[in-house]
């Protein structure tokens, strides 16, 4: 047999002396088999290294022990985290798991969405790319809304009903622009990704302080990046700066633009938190090394609830008509990168 040569069910029929149906039936644990015929045909699956088809299996058994994590950027320390919590809990029940990024792009996420469902995997974990002020097109609305069970974290979409397992993002984003408040901070300036439903619920958070503060909000002290990269963030916070030079305090409300953000600053060569008060979303372990104060959330626990949750979709999917939105509550981890601003100058 040569080397490079693909083991078929043939060769492990051939050599456990069965047939190829009931290899099959083996394999993939379905209808009835004596024991000595099991015994033969795992032994013989475990000498020539089978690969069982997965998908094919998966046409017999209705489950091919797949699930798939769609994220926007395997870059992302949200992302990232998230993955190796699915992962570490799918694994425990013998679940596969496949990785999609759509960088931000929704029409990647429709496709990944249309492969997924043919390739007949078991469920979906989402963190969608669409914004929170757009309407999803009635021609995808199918993909969202089928027979495949997905659970969305972090963003949900806006007409979509599903579960959502998420930060609680208002209440940390109130208590965050509440400590700079406190402070004495009344010029913070924000830098935020673009129009997600998560960034919108951080700013009504930081307005909502801002009211009960008394300081009235100023739409111009927002500024976001439409692209996650350092190239961009460090633009952004650059036209930022220029137009704004007496903000006290620079709150970012995504741990991937916080290196641009740092770059720019070192280019000004602004000290943290001398010259400026830094709060980021986000935890990272340059974060702890830099003493960056941040809001860390409860990323495992995330992606614990949402594979769960997915696993109930996928155990009992007719009996599903409930859907709900659970949020889970971030933490202000307080560094050294924030200081009233009467001390900054």
């Amino acid at each position: 047999m040569g080397e490079n040569r693909t083991i078929t069910i043939d060769d492990v029929a051939r050599l456990a002396g069965v047939s190829k149906a009931t290899v099959g039936r083996v394999v993939g644990n379905y209808g009835s088999v004596s024991d000595k015929s099991k015994e033969r045909v795992w032994e013989a699956v475990k000498q020539l290294d089978y690969q069982p088809n997965l998908i094919a299996r998966g046409l017999r058994s209705q489950s091919t022990k797949t699930i798939a994590v769609i994220v926007g950027s395997i870059r992302n320390t949200y992302s990232t985290a998230l993955v190796y919590a699915v992962e570490k809990e799918a694994q425990k029940k013998g679940y596969n798991v496949l990785i999609c990024t759509t960088h931000e792009d929704i029409e990647k996420e429709i496709k990944h969405l249309r492969d997924l469902s043919s390739k007949k995997v078991d469920g979906v974990i989402l963190m969608s790319a669409y914004r929170a002020d757009g309407n999803i097109d009635e021609k995808y609305r199918e993909f969202y809304t089928s027979k495949l069970p997905i659970v969305f974290v972090d963003r949900n979409i806006p007409g979509i009903n599903r579960d959502v397992i998420q930060s609680e993002n208002f209440t940390a984003s109130y208590k965050a622009t509440k400590y700079l408040l406190d402070m004495g901070h009344r010029k913070i300036g924000i830098i935020a990704t673009s129009n997600f439903s998560t960034v919108q619920e951080r700013i009504k958070g930081y307005k909502a302080a801002l009211t009960d503060g008394k300081i009235k909000f100023d739409e111009s002290l927002i500024a976001s990046v439409d692209e996650l990269s350092d190239k961009m963030s460090r633009k952004v916070c650059h036209e930022f700066l220029e137009k704004h030079p007496d903000i006290t305090a620079l709150y970012v409300l995504n741990n991937s633009l916080c290196s641009g953000v740092l770059l720019e600053l070192k280019e000004r060569q602004m000290k943290i938190p001398q010259d400026i008060s830094l709060l980021v979303w986000d935890d990272e372990e340059y974060n702890e090394l830099l003493d960056i104060t941040t809001i860390e959330q409860p990323i495992t626990e995330i992606g614990k609830q949402a594979i769960r949750r997915l696993f109930e979709l996928i155990g009992e999917p007719e009996e599903t008509t409930e859907f709900e939105c659970k949020k889970l509550n971030p933490e202000l981890i307080i560094r050294k990168s924030c200081r009233p601003p009467n001390q900054s100058k």
